[in-house]
């Protein structure tokens, strides 16, 4: 005799989905660090890329965007990535790094990436 009752509910759940692991983060993370230094630099917004984008990260981009249209910025020239690293530091999160070139001159951007319903979702952006 087991000390369970026979009524008790098991845990497995026979149709829960099972959530696949997700890839790797860093080409995201290299096109939305590339469109959200153009948009602070004056250029085109991050309207293209608000899913991937949590809605404070959006809304502080959309503000430095702004501010710099104020300020009467061009765009800039290229903008493009000259080196990326990531590090997962969970099961559902990652940390990137990247390197991006503007005009000549080299920039930092990190991010955080996070596992959100299943894709990648960027929930902290610091550009240089």
């Amino acid at each position: 005799m087991s000390a369970q009752p026979a009524y008790a509910v098991s845990s497995v759940r026979p149709y829960a989905r099972q959530r696949r692991v997700l890839g790797d983060p860093t080409p995201l993370a290299c096109t939305v660090a590339k469109a959200a230094m153009e948009a602070v630099l004056g250029g085109t917004s991050l309207d293209a890329y608000v899913r991937w984008v949590e809605p404070s990260v959006f809304a502080q981009v959309a503000r430095q965007r702004s501010l710099a249209r104020r300020a009467s910025r061009r765009s800039p020239g290229t903008v493009s990535v000259r080196r990326a690293r990531s590090c997962r530091v969970s099961a559902t999160a990652a940390e990137v790094a990247i390197v991006v070139e503007v005009d000549g001159r080299v920039r930092p951007v990190a991010m955080r990436l996070e596992d959100v319903t299943g894709r990648w979702l960027v929930t902290e952006i610091h550009l240089g």
